[in-house]
């Protein structure tokens, strides 16, 4: 579809605007608060905006008739604002727990309010660098903004058909329901994590503390197969050769935890050759992205074929005025927070100075790549981490050092990963609006009020999460609950830095050399057409094994069901979107409980691998017809003559 930029610019009318405002509000804070389990279990947030114009068709089409398309323009702003918080603050704040927890000191809570502030400022500030920036994001109408498209086709879809819409009884609520109870089962220990459990021999043998070969040890790699709703769901949403290549950084996972501990090398030993395989598939694409860059620029130059002024994407004085107003506001709360946290004049002065830049440089970079390779697959947590270790050196150039040091950086990283996460959203947001013919300055206080909402309830929910897994495991997270495999690698590479703990170089001449393969497979199928990320192989590296195989199945019954690898349908996305936020709301509901004294349901320690025993008798069994059935349910709504209006 093409904009309608050759027409006159529209604004929604008050009804639809706050309609919509409304309804996206209500979603950006409950998908913001159930997205933090899927980011903290997997390390993956899905971009959401297409599932909100969904969800707003499906609820909503057959009473706003003439007003949908405004309406569902307002409400895709607002309600996918809230899980770019999430993932700003997942992939980030959990690094002080796992720090101290690696250390062997007590473990602090999450601290609610410093995170609220730290979320709020980076809110504004990703805000107002985007919507200045704005024009020169969206004028590029080569840039193939993925998420963009997809939304835009599902509101034309809606317009054009609103009766039309999707079958809730066989994708959304079964979805809900499903994943909502097997979740909470496996909560309470009634049902196995695991529905089959394969042990593999391994070719390294297993040394003691000495380093002596123990004839009567073997090394193996376990490799479990989850009954997991949430897991499934993701898979689902992504394309095959996506989901392919985390499996296959997942068996990596699962190898170099196995050798490491054959060799007698730390547990973290995983995240230092996955961490050094994203650095280097990061590179890359900031390069590509580069390069390609200044080749359109280089062409358009050549052919005169620059684009022209477009109407929709003006702003008035005063809206530009708002822009800068809300950037200074998350300056001044950044800068609050760090005289809070506690830190001498010059510490503040130097490390906000650059912490701004640093903002101002990567929101913008974040907001062109979204745009480029679209918000999924954008790569946030490579950005992250090279603005972390600008700031890491930063602070030891002002004398910050130890437990105290990693303490105060934290919320400033924590303020720049929501920062650049709400750029990474709101771009293909924005372009939505210009798609549909919309003037785009419309949308800025929709997506203020989402990244609001977010910037509130996510933090609340984190610690929640946290209470609720180390009442169920004793560890919060960083946890076998909640893993949090972003924050997981940052933390290894702050203690490192700020410890004075050794930096274990051959893992990360390992994951050097892995990080080259995936970019030259990525390079290979660029060159036949094909999507094949380096990021996610990078990515499934430092998850644990189990998600990325729960992830390849999910995709591979969406495969099965469409026989195309990017293909989808309505109900197969409402069914994977079910699936994640049934999960998710099941997690929520017990770690509420668990927050007020709830106990789970005691457990049997042991079985296979080391795994739990369900205390049902009945629990493994169970778990695989269920595994099968979720499956099914995919497989079923992804179906290509279910639904004739595909989405390519």
């Amino acid at each position: 579809m093409t904009s309608s930029t050759d027409e006159q610019p529209i604004t929604p009318t008050l009804a639809r605007s706050a309609m919509g405002l409304l309804v996206g509000m209500i979603i950006s804070v409950l998908l913001s608060a159930a997205l933090v389990y899927s980011a903290a279990k997997a390390g993956i947030t899905p971009g959401v905006s297409p599932l909100v114009v969904l969800f707003g068709w499906v609820i909503f089409g057959s009473l706003m008739r003439g007003k949908l398309k405004g309406f569902l323009a307002i409400a895709q702003v607002t309600g996918s604002a809230g899980a770019a918080v999430t993932a700003g603050v997942v992939f980030t704040a959990p690094i002080i727990q796992i720090v101290y927890s690696e250390a062997g000191l007590p473990i602090p809570p999450v601290d609610v309010v410093t995170l609220i502030i730290a979320s709020i400022a980076g809110s504004l500030m990703g805000f107002g660098f985007v919507g200045l920036g704005t024009k020169r994001f969206l004028s590029d109408p080569r840039l193939p903004a993925p998420e963009a498209v997809a939304a835009d086709r599902l509101i034309s879809t809606a317009v054009a058909n609103p009766g039309a819409r999707p079958k809730l009884s066989i994708s959304l609520l079964p979805g809900l329901l499903g994943g909502f109870l097997v979740n909470a089962f496996l909560e309470l220990k009634y049902l196995a994590h695991d529905a089959f459990h394969a042990t593999i021999g391994a070719p390294w043998d297993m040394k003691d503390a000495d380093g002596n070969v123990q004839s009567d040890a073997t090394s193996q790699v376990e490799l479990p197969l989850p009954v997991s709703p949430l897991y499934l769901g993701i898979g689902a949403l992504l394309t095959l050769p996506t989901a392919l290549l985390v499996f296959a950084g997942g068996l990596v996972n699962a190898s170099t935890t196995s050798y490491a501990g054959a060799e007698g090398m730390p547990d973290t030993t995983f995240r230092w050759v996955g961490g050094a395989a994203m650095t280097i598939a990061v590179v890359y694409s900031l390069l590509a992205y580069v390069l390609e860059g200044r080749k359109r620029s280089a062409n358009a130059t050549r052919s005169a074929t620059a684009p022209a002024n477009d109407p929709l994407l003006e702003q008035s004085p005063g809206t530009r005025r708002m822009l800068f107003l809300s950037i200074l506001l998350g300056a001044a709360l950044l800068f609050v927070m760090m005289a809070r946290i506690g830190a001498p004049p010059l510490v503040l002065t130097v490390i906000g100075i650059v912490a701004l830049v640093l903002v101002s440089l990567l929101s913008g970079l974040g907001g062109l790549l979204s745009l480029q390779v679209g918000s999924s697959a954008s790569p946030v947590s490579g950005t992250v981490f090279m603005g972390m270790l600008v700031l890491s050196i930063t602070a030891l150039g002002v004398g910050l050092t130890g437990i105290e040091g990693i303490v105060f950086l934290v919320p400033i990283v924590v303020a720049a990963c929501v920062a650049i996460c709400a750029a990474n959203d709101s771009s293909q947001d924005y372009k939505t609006l210009q798609l549909n013919g919309f003037t785009v300055s419309c949308g800025f206080s929709g997506q203020l009020l989402g990244l609001l909402g977010g910037a509130i309830a996510v933090p609340i929910v984190l610690n929640i999460a946290d209470v609720g897994a180390i009442a169920s495991t004793g560890l919060g997270l960083g946890g076998p609950d909640l893993p949090a495999p972003q924050a997981s690698f940052f933390g290894t590479v702050l203690s490192s830095l700020f410890l004075d703990a050794d930096i274990p170089w051959p893992p990360i001449f390992a994951g050097a050399a892995l990080g080259l393969i995936a970019v030259g497979i990525e390079i290979f199928g660029k060159a036949r057409g094909m999507i094949l990320s380096s990021l996610a192989f990078a990515v499934g590296i430092y998850l644990p094994s189990y998600i990325g195989t729960g992830m390849m199945l999910g995709a591979v019954a969406r495969f099965l069901g469409t026989r195309k690898v990017s293909a989808t349908t309505h109900e197969g996305i409402l069914v994977a979107a079910g699936l994640i936020t049934g999960d998710a709301f099941a997690s929520l509901i017990l770690g509420f409980l668990i927050y007020y004294g709830f106990s789970t349901v005691p457990y049997v320690a042991g079985g296979d691998g080391g795994s739990w025993v369900p205390s049902a008798p009945w629990g493994t069994g169970v778990a695989q017809i269920i595994f099968f059935a979720l499956l099914a349910l995919i497989f079923v709504n992804y179906l290509r003559k279910r639904n004739a209006r595909q989405e390519s």
